[in-house]
């Protein structure tokens, strides 16, 4: 009983980390901290006990030391993966969640079967899985198994915690991917709003070009295709097949930089006309 207060006391204090920290990484931090105590704090309980109920053991390693450890593991992920998202570039930001995305969905093809029985409420493996009669009778898949305590481990408990952790970091990534989306959106729909390209297609693609040969744009730090990503979304003007529009701009015989021309010419007769 006394575990099961301590695993409710933790998810309050979660709870209130939550709610009172904005910064995503300090919220981590915390939880981290107070997951790792509460790991540290049943270990002890559990090694200075002897436990030979199997269905209190069960409960313990099915159920109770879920709630630390796979928080620990969720916002241990959580901060790894804010600490190196990339700044700024928002399609690099969108494909960094999307890569993640399907690594965690091959782990859930990995564990397929694992992944049913828990999901289907089965019970029949329990004392294989979550007791630790049976730590060494399953297969070695991964270098984190070596470093386990038998005496504080079962074969499956922390596949159980990963498996709860990553399902909640998949909810968390698609609500990032869903959030990065919206504000890339509002952006244009809101602040660019009538904001129309009237030149033609071919104007566009010369300028951007342009912009992009002399590193106007992030030093240069951007791909030519994101550049025109961008554009389109701003002026809301399709620049399809923009090769080809570049192709057909250089086989000009006359000024090949016809618009590029028209607006330094501009720009001059209304600095003259600025100075009368």
């Amino acid at each position: 009983m006394e575990k099961k207060l301590l695993a409710k006391e933790l998810l309050n204090e979660l709870e209130s980390i939550h709610s009172t920290t904005l910064d995503i990484i300090k919220q981590a931090d915390l939880s981290i901290v107070l997951c790792r105590n509460l790991l540290s704090k049943f270990k002890k309980m559990v090694l200075t006990s002897d436990c030979k109920d199997q269905t209190k053991e069960i409960e313990f390693f099915k159920e109770i030391k879920q709630i630390p450890l796979s928080n620990l593991i969720y916002f241990s992920d959580i901060r790894s993966f804010e600490a190196q998202f990339p700044k700024g570039n928002k399609i690099i930001q969108k494909q960094t969640i999307l890569k993640k995305l399907n690594k965690l969905n091959r782990f859930f093809s990995v564990n397929m079967d694992f992944n049913q029985y828990i999901e289907q409420g089965r019970m029949y493996l329990d004392d294989r899985y979550f007791t630790r009669a049976y730590f060494n009778k399953f297969n070695v898949t991964t270098s984190k198994y070596y470093y386990r305590d038998p005496d504080f481990s079962t074969s499956h408990d922390l596949l159980l915690a990963k498996l709860l952790a990553n399902k909640r970091f998949i909810t968390y990534l698609e609500e990032r991917l869903k959030n990065l989306n919206h504000r890339n959106g509002s952006k244009v729909n809101n602040v660019l709003k009538g904001f129309k390209w009237t030149s033609s297609k071919a104007a566009l693609v010369e300028l951007i070009y342009a912009l992009n040969h002399t590193r106007s744009i992030n030093n240069g730090n951007i791909e030519l295709k994101e550049i025109v990503t961008r554009f389109q979304e701003i002026f809301d003007f399709d620049l399809k097949d923009f090769y080809k529009t570049y192709s057909e701009i250089k086989a000009r015989k006359k000024s090949r930089t016809k618009f590029l021309d028209e607006l330094s010419t501009s720009l001059l007769f209304r600095m003259d006309k600025d100075e009368l």
